[in-house]
């Protein structure tokens, strides 16, 4: 256990010193972040501007869903460029591996969230949402009340 935490909190450089060749250890995965990180800010940029007029037109159940998806989505983005730029900088505190590892795991845990959603939950909200659509067809919306009439209007 000791281990494992001393790995987590290690930061690049220190981790070097302890290799034979005394340099700070090689991250590979540069590329790799940068695209997931990209696409978790492009994905929802594209669906604000254009895709939640084309996709969806009306479906209110499904815009809400997308919207709120969308704004999990961002702060991914943005907290993994801000990560890998201090990997890359190698910044002391910044450059631990937990800060990678935990950006992981809330990517996954959101992942994991969307998936027991969609498995489970959606198909009762959809329904719920075809039955509101229909009593909104077929009930008649309440009048109006009309507003008292003002002494200057007579």
């Amino acid at each position: 256990m000791q281990n494992l935490i001393t790995w987590l909190f290690t930061d690049p450089v220190t981790a070097g010193l302890n290799t034979p060749s005394g340099k700070p250890e090689v991250f590979h995965f540069y590329w790799e972040w940068i695209l997931v990180s990209a696409l978790m800010l492009l994905i929802p940029f594209y669906y604000w501007m254009e895709g939640r007029k084309r996709f969806f037109g009306h479906h209110a159940l499904n815009k809400y869903l997308l919207d709120k998806f969308t704004n999990q989505l961002w702060p991914i983005g943005l907290v993994g460029f801000a990560l890998i730029g201090a990997r890359y900088a190698e910044m002391a505190v910044f450059s631990w591996r937990v800060w990678r590892y935990g950006w992981a795991l809330w990517a996954v845990a959101i992942g994991l969230y969307w998936l027991y959603y969609l498995s489970f939950r959606y198909a009762r909200d959809l329904n719920w949402y075809r039955n509101q659509r229909t009593k909104e067809r077929y009930m008649p919306k309440p009048k109006a009340k009309r507003s008292p009439a003002r002494a200057g209007a007579r």
